[in-house]
């Protein structure tokens, strides 16, 4: 061939070595959408499970019928995306029985609406990149995010299950050893009475604001009276004691006089005498004017009325002291009611605190998070790592011409919607022009005859005065 032939137009339906259209527009991308209405080529449209699949991820099966050989590959894609949605409601029917208990009928409403709106959320994912050839990174990167965003929350759940039994039994050992360390904090703030001054110093501290139970001490006020009883006692035994030390005193200076006892202040002399008289009378007449028989009875009287506070003091202390432990008891009782159930948090903390006390749960706990969320993203995952396919080439090509369709009618709308604009403008604008004249000639024709009426008068001033110059012409 010289390269000066003609061009002969070739058919590609009749030509040899002719493949169907399908083969024809995988390898050309841009050959024109409607040169598929000429082919035949095409398979049967399906009507099986698997056109329900593809359906999840938003696939034309009209241009999958001329791929026919990717309707597997768009089934599992769409079983893929089925699959994460069951997962999906079945990690939010377990996360929700961990939280509100075996509520079914609601729980069930709630995990279909999680696995629905999964599902959505994987459609939009993979049917946003039906049709994508370039840059793919870029369109696929935040999908792969939010994929594994959402695999996250998913796999929290499942993972707290597959651990069910220890984390739970370690969930219940915190709450127990809760529950424990606020029975302690109680008692240490509320110390019953008889203990030791450090604890009851202790018991007044900051920390112990808030655990201070509602129980008032009836003990208080009676061993108040007991100490202000006990002072008084004592006040009236050192005078009976005085007093007594005094008779004693003067009782035995009498009888060393009345012995003849020699030392100072004493005669020396034997005998009841004048000495011994007066200091017997003295020693008498204090013993009489101290009143230590009524002293020593006032005495009696108190230690009586002590004797019985102290009884009552006892018994007050021992129902303080029923009264705070009961107390305890129901604050205890609270406390164990308000942890109730084992929740969803409840058990993340007891998997963190099992996690770190053990390797091998940490690296099994990690390992079964990934694989879930990997198994969440695989709808994403699946359709980065089948590459540009002939059905996204196909959907490319008719996203184009339909794109330069819609151009074109848009254009041919604005130029419809514009040229009856024009139209209607050219007309009012003629309109215009032809009044514009028709007022120019009405105010020349009007100028016109005023200066024609304007002359004439001036022709009938001027043959006037000639008529008038004639006649003053005339006069002798």
């Amino acid at each position: 061939m010289t390269g000066n032939e003609p061009t002969v137009p070739v058919d590609y339906r009749t030509a040899p070595g002719h493949v169907p259209a399908y083969g024809v527009l995988s390898q050309d991308p841009d050959y024109p959408v409607a040169a598929m209405d000429g082919f035949q080529e095409t398979a049967p449209p399906s009507r099986g499970a698997g056109r329900w699949f593809r359906s999840l991820i938003g696939v034309d099966e009209d241009l999958l019928d001329r791929v026919w050989e990717e309707r597997a590959r768009y089934t599992c894609l769409g079983a893929i995306v089925l699959g994460t949605a069951a997962m999906a409601a079945l990690s939010m029917l377990d996360a929700t029985d961990q939280i509100f208990g075996p509520i079914w009928p609601a729980l069930l409403l709630i995990a279909l609406f999680w696995g629905a709106f999964i599902c959505g959320i994987d459609r939009w994912l993979i049917a946003s990149t039906h049709g994508v050839r370039g840059g793919r990174w870029r369109i696929f990167a935040p999908r792969i995010l939010l994929a594994v965003l959402f695999g996250m929350i998913i796999a929290t759940p499942l993972v707290l299950t597959v651990f069910g039994s220890e984390v739970v039994s370690q969930a219940q050992h915190d709450q127990s050893n809760a529950v424990l360390a606020y029975e302690s904090q109680l008692k240490q703030c509320n110390p019953l009475p008889g203990a030791p001054a450090q604890a009851q110093a202790a018991a007044r501290s900051a920390r112990c604001t808030q655990f201070h139970v509602p129980v008032s001490d009836p003990a208080i006020g009676t061993g108040q009276a007991i100490a202000s009883e006990q002072s008084q006692r004592k006040q009236l035994s050192a005078a009976i004691n005085a007093d007594n030390k005094k008779i004693a005193k003067f009782n035995t200076i009498a009888r060393d006089e009345c012995n003849g006892v020699r030392g100072t202040g004493l005669s020396g002399l034997t005998g009841v005498g004048p000495n011994c008289t007066r200091d017997r009378q003295k020693a008498d007449s204090f013993a009489r004017t101290s009143d230590v028989a009524q002293l020593q009875s006032q005495v009696t009287r108190l230690d009586g009325k002590i004797a019985g506070q102290t009884i009552t003091a006892k018994q007050q202390t021992q129902k303080y002291a029923t009264n705070t432990s009961s107390a305890i008891a129901k604050l205890v009782t609270t406390r164990k009611q308000q942890e109730g159930r084992i929740g969803l948090l409840n058990r993340i903390d007891a998997l963190g605190e099992l996690a770190a006390a053990h390797f091998v749960i940490a690296a099994a706990a990690v390992l079964l998070g990934l694989f879930i969320m990997v198994v969440d993203c695989l709808p994403v995952l699946s359709k980065m790592m089948s590459g540009t396919t002939r059905y996204d080439r196909l959907l490319e090509v008719r996203l184009r011409a339909a794109e330069r369709m819609a151009t074109a009618t848009m254009k041919v709308t604005e130029r419809q919607a514009t040229s009856r604009d024009e139209i209607e403008l050219s007309r009012i604008e003629s309109q215009m022009d032809a009044e514009l004249e028709r007022i120019d000639k009405a105010s020349r024709y009007g100028r016109a005859r005023r200066d024609a009426e304007f002359d004439q008068q001036i022709g009938y001033l001027a043959a006037g005065d000639r008529h008038l110059a004639d006649v003053h012409g005339r006069v002798p």
